[in-house]
C-alpha cells in the first residue's frame, strides 16, 4: 500500500529544488545583463571618440598641413612677384620661372587638399563639421581659382619683360592685387582649420574623460552587485560544506556517520540521498570484501596453475599482452603489458594451428579467439618429438635404402668380379703380344681397370652404409681418438697440400663406439678437404645444456662455403656437389650422431669457409649406471 504523505511530499520538493535553481540563475543572469550593458555602453563611447579621433587624424591633420604648405607656397610667389617687378635675375624664362613654377605647385597643392578635405566630408557624421569641410571645400576651389588667374597675369607681365618691353602700371597693381587676394584666402581658411582642430581635440578630450567617468562607475557597480550576489549564493550554499566533509569521510571508508539538518530545501533533499547512498554503500562494501577474498583465492590458484605450466601461455589484446606464464617469458620474451614482438608478431592472428621455430626450439601453436580483439596463444615444445620423428623416419629411409643398396650391390659386385678377373686374363695375354705397352689397346684396358675400381669403392660405401653395426659403447679417450684419426690421415693431408691444427680439451674417458667416432671424423675431414679447403681447425670441448653437458667436436675449414639450399641438403643421402662424390658421407656420419642421441649441424663462416659442429651428450665412463645410447640397425 502506498504511503499517504508521498503524494503531497513529491510536488514541495520539486517546488523547493525549483527555487533554489531560479534564484542562483537570476543572480547570474542579473550580472550577466549589467556586465552586458555596461559593455554596450562602453563600446557606443569607444565607438565615437574613435570616429572623431579618426576624423582628426585622417582628416583635419592632413589638410592643415597641406594649407600650411600652400601659405610657404604662396610666400614663395610673393618674393618671385617682387623680383619679376624690380626686373632682377631670374633663374628661368617664360613657363620655367620661379613665380610659374611655384603658382603650378601651390595649384598642385590645392588639389591635394581637395582629395583630403572631401574624403574628411566622407567620414564626418557632426552636422558641424560637415558644414565646415563644405566649407573649407569652397574655400579651396576659390584659392585654385585665385591661383590660375594669377599664373595668367604672371605670364603676361613675365612675356612683356622678354620681349623687351615694360609692364604698365595697370598689369603690376592688378598682379599684387592677386598676390594679396590669395594670401588672405589662405591664410583666412588656415586659421579656420587651426581652431577646427583646437575645438575638435578639446571635444575627444572630454568625450574620454566622460568615458572613464562611466567605466569607472560601471565598474564599481558591477563589483557591488557581485559581491551582494557572491554573499547571497555562499549564504544559500553553507550546506553544502556540511556535505562535502561528510563525502570525504565517506571516501575514507566510513560508512556509519550521517548527516542531518541541512534546510528544507533541495540540499537537504540530497543530504537525505546521502544518507541512503552511504547505507547502500556500506553494504556493498561488506559484500565487495568477501567478494575480493574469494577472487584472491581463485586467482592464487589459478597463478599457481600458470606458474607450473611448462607450455607458453600467452594472451593477447588490442597488440598487447594481458597475461604471460613464466613459460612464455621465458621461452617466448612475451611479457605482461609490454607490446606483442619477436615470434608472437609474425604469428596469423586467426583461431587456428601451426608450428613454429623459435631460437632452434620447434613448437607447436594453437590460436583460439578470446574476446573481440583478442586471441589466446598456447605452444607446446615439440622439438624432440619432431626430431625424434625425423630420425625414426631418416631410419627408416636408410634401412629401406640399405636393403635396396646390398641387394643392388649383390647384384652389381659379382658382375664387377667377372669383368675385373676378364681384364686380368686380358693383360696377361696383351702383355705376351705387346710386352712394350706401345699399342692404345693398354690405354683402354687401364680406362676399363679404374672404372671397375671406381665402382668397387662405390659399391663398398653401399655396403657400408647397408651393414652398418650398431653402437657399440665402450671407454674411451677422446683426444686419443683424435690423434689417431690425425696419424692416419696426415700423409693424405700432406699430399694434397692441406693444414689441419688440433685445439683439444680431455673431458675424461667417455663411453661412445670409438670406430665409429673415427668413421665420423674422417668423413667431415675428407669431406672438407674434397670441397677445396686448405686450412682446418679441429676443436674438441664440452659445452653446458638445460640436459647437462655435451661433448662438442668443431671442424672449421677455409673452403668455398656453403649456400642456405646446400646446407640444408647436406646430410641427405646420395646429395652431393663434388663431380665424383657419393653422397654418402655425411648421411652416414649424421646416422653415427644420431645412434650416439647426438647431432651434427652445418653452418657457414665469414668472410669464407664452413663450420661443421659434432654433438652428443656427455657419458663418463666412470658413470656405470648410464644407459647405453639407442641405436637403428639398418
Amino acid at each position: 500500500m502506498a504511503d499517504p504523505t508521498a503524494e503531497p511530499h513529491a510536488p514541495a520538493q520539486v517546488r523547493r529544488s525549483a527555487s533554489l535553481r531560479v534564484r542562483i540563475v537570476a543572480a547570474v543572469l542579473l550580472v550577466a545583463l549589467v556586465l552586458s550593458g555596461a559593455l554596450l555602453l562602453q563600446a557606443a563611447q569607444h565607438r565615437d571618440i574613435a570616429r572623431s579621433q579618426a576624423l582628426l587624424t585622417e582628416g583635419y591633420l592632413p589638410l592643415t598641413l597641406e594649407v600650411d604648405q600652400l601659405r610657404a607656397d604662396q610666400g614663395r610667389i610673393t618674393t618671385d612677384l617682387g623680383r619679376l617687378l624690380r626686373q632682377e635675375p631670374r633663374p628661368g624664362r617664360g613657363i620655367d620661372s620661379s613665380a610659374a613654377i611655384h603658382s603650378e605647385r601651390l595649384r598642385e597643392t590645392v588639389q591635394e587638399a581637395l582629395v583630403h578635405g572631401r574624403q574628411a566630408l566622407m567620414m564626418a557624421t557632426d552636422p558641424e563639421d560637415r558644414a565646415f569641410l563644405a566649407k573649407a571645400d569652397s574655400s579651396l576651389e576659390d584659392i585654385g581659382s585665385l591661383a590660375e588667374r594669377y599664373q595668367r597675369r604672371a605670364a603676361e607681365v613675365q612675356g612683356q619683360l622678354e620681349s623687351g618691353a615694360q609692364s604698365t602700371p595697370e598689369m603690376e597693381q592688378q598682379l599684387r592685387a592677386d598676390d594679396q587676394a590669395l594670401e588672405v584666402e589662405i591664410d583666412t581658411l588656415s586659421q579656420l582649420l587651426e581652431n577646427r582642430v583646437e575645438k575638435l581635440g578639446r571635444a575627444i578630450d572630454q568625450q574620454r574623460q566622460r568615458s572613464t567617468q562611466l567605466a569607472l562607475a560601471l565598474a564599481l557597480a558591477g563589483v557591488g552587485l557581485a559581491v551582494a550576489l557572491t554573499i547571497a549564493v555562499l549564504a544559500a550554499l553553507r550546506p553544502l560544506d556540511r556535505l562535502s566533509q561528510q563525502a570525504q569521510r565517506l571516501a575514507e571508508g566510513d560508512y556509519a556517520s550521517r548527516i542531518d539538518g541541512l534546510g528544507a530545501n533541495e540540499i537537504g533533499v540530497l543530504g537525505a540521498e546521502f544518507n541512503a547512498l552511504a547505507e547502500a554503500l556500506q553494504q556493498r562494501d561488506q559484500r565487495l570484501v568477501e567478494r575480493a577474498d574469494q577472487l584472491n583465492r581463485l586467482s592464487r590458484y589459478l597463478r599457481s596453475v600458470l606458474e607450473r605450466l611448462e607450455d607458453p601461455l600467452v594472451v593477447v589484446e588490442e597488440g598487447t599482452v594481458t597475461l604471460a606464464n613464466p613459460a612464455a617469458e621465458g621461452r617466448l620474451q612475451a611479457h605482461t603489458e609490454a607490446p606483442v614482438q619477436g615470434v608472437l608478431a609474425e604469428l596469423d592472428p586467426r583461431p587456428g594451428y601451426l608450428e613454429v621455430t623459435h631460437e632452434g626450439a620447434r613448437f607447436a601453436v594453437r590460436t583460439s579467439a578470446f574476446g573481440p580483439n583478442g586471441r589466446i596463444v598456447l605452444a607446446t615444445d615439440v622439438t624432440e618429438q619432431r626430431r625424434a620423428e625425423e630420425a625414426l623416419a631418416r631410419s627408416e629411409r636408410l634401412a629401406l635404402v640399405g636393403q635396396m643398396l646390398a641387394q643392388i650391390t649383390h647384384e652389381v659386385r659379382n658382375p664387377l668380379n667377372a669383368i675385373s678377373l676378364n681384364v686380368e686374363m686380358l693383360s696377361d695375354e696383351l702383355g705376351d703380344l705387346d710386352p712394350n705397352h706401345a699399342t692404345e689397346a693398354w690405354d683402354l684396358l687401364g680406362t676399363v681397370s679404374g672404372e671397375i675400381d671406381r665402382l668397387t669403392r662405390v659399391t663398398a660405401h653401399y655396403l657400408q652404409l647397408a651393414r652398418r653395426p650398431p653402437a657399440e659403447l665402450s671407454p674411451t679417450s677422446l683426444p686419443d681418438l683424435v690423434h689417431d684419426v690425425h696419424r692416419l690421415i696426415d700423409a693424405e693431408l700432406e699430399q694434397q697440400g692441406v693444414e689441419l691444427t688440433l685445439e683439444l680439451a680431455d673431458p675424461g674417458p667417455q663411453l661412445a663406439d670409438g670406430n665409429q667416432l673415427r668413421q665420423a671424423l674422417l668423413n667431415v675431414i675428407r669431406n672438407a678437404t674434397e670441397a677445396g679447403a686448405t686450412q682446418l681447425e679441429l676443436r674438441l670441448g664440452v659445452a653446458a645444456t638445460d640436459r647437462g653437458e655435451d661433448i662438442v667436436l668443431t671442424l672449421v675449414d677455409d673452403g668455398p662455403g656453403m649456400e642456405p639450399e646446400q646446407m640444408e641438403r647436406a646430410f641427405d643421402p646420395f646429395y652431393s656437389t663434388k663431380a665424383q662424390g657419393t653422397g654418402l658421407g655425411l648421411a652416414i656420419t649424421r646416422q653415427i650422431l644420431e645412434d650416439h642421441d647426438g647431432r651434427i649441424g652445418v653452418r657457414s663462416v665469414e668472410p669464407r669457409g664452413t663450420q661443421l659442429e659434432l654433438r652428443w651428450p656427455r657419458r663418463d665412463a666412470t658413470d656405470l649406471s648410464e644407459p647405453s645410447a639407442p641405436s637403428v640397425e639398418s
